[in-house]
């Protein structure tokens, strides 16, 4: 039973009646909107949604190639054997290597915007150019610098007239690492240029002024006025670059390609996680295992993500 209030404001009689919502009635327009908003959930579920399920499912399990009527639990075996593997944890740590080059691409972007927010002359044709590798693909920008490093015909060793295989060197197998972060290191600066110059023109202007009142130096501005004030952007070019990292598959496919011996490069010094999750899976036929070397990147990722994001939430307060 509903309550009928009465209320006199000034000699005017006010009569109120609790509402209730009307019942929600499916029109053709409600239906067709819900079928639309369905299609890319259906679809997610599908390509995405079972593959994640089956993948954890594999972690538990052994299976023949793709057939996952063969699907047999083997209770903790998989992790076992991907954990004794020495190419598991030179993954890891050609992972790391290679995902550290983001802080270099980061202090890179910084320099060059702090730069350009000095507004030197043609400073809007420098920005595009810089941000140009960047959109450019990443097929394209490995297969460009495998060119470079060519160890027949490449355009470094023309420069320093040699004749080193730097992609497949057996003096030193490192320098195909290093071409990987080089190609990285070219490309990556492009989009935290553009973010970090966005970031720097939305500074307040009165906190410089206030700061060379106070006698502050450039330096000091930078440190005390700057690097707050751009904090937030920092923090997201950082979680996205560091994500970029570890996930680094394309430039290390193309640079080094597997061989006859199903190795990532020479000694395997191209082998990222992400790839060697790639080797597993399509080369060995072994899913059950590239799941564990999957899952077990998804952790260290996530991880990572957790910290970066309770630091940056820390700085935002203060």
């Amino acid at each position: 039973m509903s309550k009928k209030l009465d209320s006199t404001i000034e000699g005017v009689n006010i009569s109120t009646t609790p509402n209730f919502k009307k019942k929600h009635v499916w029109t053709k327009e409600t239906v067709f909107a819900l079928v639309v908003v369905l299609i890319p959930i259906i679809g997610y579920v599908v390509f995405n949604g079972f593959p994640v399920a089956l993948s954890f499912g594999l972690l538990f399990s052994n299976i023949e190639g793709f057939d996952i009527s063969t699907m047999t639990w083997n209770n903790f075996a998989n992790f076992t054997t991907v954990f004794s593997d020495d190419r598991f944890w030179k993954s890891i740590w050609i992972t790391l290597w290679i995902a550290s080059t983001q802080l270099v691409t980061l202090a890179i972007a910084l320099v060059i915007s702090v730069l350009l927010a000095k507004k030197p002359r043609g400073r809007g044709f420098f920005q595009v150019l810089y941000f140009v590798p960047y959109i450019c693909s990443s097929v394209a920008v490995a297969i460009m610098w495998k060119w470079v490093f060519d160890g027949n015909h490449g355009l470094l060793n023309a420069l320093l007239g040699t004749k080193i295989d730097w992609l497949n060197n057996t003096d030193n197998p490192a320098t195909l690492t290093w071409a990987i972060i080089t190609s990285i290191i070219w490309q990556a600066p492009g989009y935290g240029i553009v973010m970090f110059k966005a970031a720097l023109d939305a500074v307040n202007p009165a906190l410089y002024e206030a700061s060379e009142i106070d006698g502050a130096n450039s330096f000091e501005q930078f440190w005390n006025i700057t690097i707050p004030s751009i904090a937030p952007t920092t923090f997201y070019l950082l979680f996205t670059g560091v994500l970029a990292g570890f996930t680094t598959f394309d430039k290390a496919t193309l640079m080094a390609p597997i061989s006859w011996t199903q190795t990532a490069g020479y000694e395997d010094m191209g082998l990222t996680m992400l790839y060697y999750s790639y080797i597993l899976g399509t080369q060995r036929m072994e899913m059950e295992l590239a799941s564990v070397v999957s899952w077990f990147l998804f952790l260290i990722t996530m991880t990572l993500s957790v910290i970066v994001m309770k630091k940056r939430d820390k700085e935002l307060e203060y």
